[in-house]
């Protein structure tokens, strides 16, 4: 169905694009992302193609592929896309996509979680659901959450893992809660107290904590006798952004508990 500039379904998408504000769905102009989707056959509610494109026949795949995969497909133009299209290079493609959080309980047997508290900038959250997937965590809590996980900047910079890794978002107080009743060993990250990130083995069930870019994690963490750990530091600065901080723990924590297999 071709579709013009005035349509309502491609001025939502344009809206969903710009700024999110449906946390059920995302949306993308990502190829990868379409990609993910197909591949782990996502809901996807709606999908948009440039009609008069001259695509590569594994774009052309893919076309296909989602167009019988949407609930609803609409062809657009050219000049519709590029004012969509968050950077150069895009091969013509957006989706609407179904996104849902889970709630807490549903991660409790999940044996190797993050726990991101109060993290504020869209980039960090994106990079490091990508270090999550590739590291093979089970689970993400998002703890007092001032980002939403729908949020199409997170969507852009996670290459779609927002969409793969498991989700709670919840309260300081639901988080310590659900981690203590269900026995997981909860590590903080720390800039100063604790021990040298490389000596603890991970082992069991873990939680990983992550806090605040400027401010760290909540302090009432620090009520409960949890394990700290930090990453030194060797030069002239003394924290590091905490999307690497969160990808060094977490690749020393996935490698413990493969070597422990």
């Amino acid at each position: 169905m071709q579709i013009g500039k005035n349509n309502d379904e491609y001025k939502r998408l344009k809206s969903l694009l710009k700024a999110n504000k449906d946390e059920d769905v995302v949306a993308t102009t990502d190829l990868n992302v379409i990609k993910l989707a197909l591949k782990y056959n996502l809901n996807i509610l709606e999908f948009f193609y440039v009609s008069d494109e001259a695509y590569k026949d594994e774009t052309k795949l893919i076309i296909e592929n989602a167009k019988e995969k949407a609930l609803k497909t609409y062809e657009i133009s050219k000049n519709m896309f590029e004012s969509i299209q968050n950077k150069e290079n895009q091969v013509g493609l957006a989706a609407i996509i179904e996104y849902k959080t889970k709630s807490i309980d549903e991660l409790k047997d999940k044996s190797f979680i993050v726990v991101l508290d109060g993290l504020e900038i869209p980039g960090n959250i994106g990079t490091i659901l990508r270090t999550l997937d590739s590291a093979s965590v089970d689970g993400l809590i998002i703890v007092d959450a001032v980002t939403k996980m729908h949020n199409p900047k997170i969507t852009t910079s996670s290459r779609g893992c927002n969409l793969l890794i498991p989700t709670a978002v919840c309260s300081f107080e639901e988080a310590q809660d659900f981690l203590l009743e269900n026995s997981y060993n909860i590590y903080l990250g720390e800039p100063n107290l604790g021990l040298d990130y490389t000596k603890y083995d991970y082992k069991g069930k873990i939680a990983i904590v992550m806090g605040n870019e400027r401010f760290g994690i909540n302090l009432k963490w620090y009520n409960k006798k949890h394990t700290k750990v930090f990453i030194p530091m060797y030069g002239s600065n003394n924290s590091l952004n905490v999307a690497v901080a969160t990808s060094i723990i977490v690749y020393e924590a996935a490698m413990k508990r493969k070597l422990e297999k």
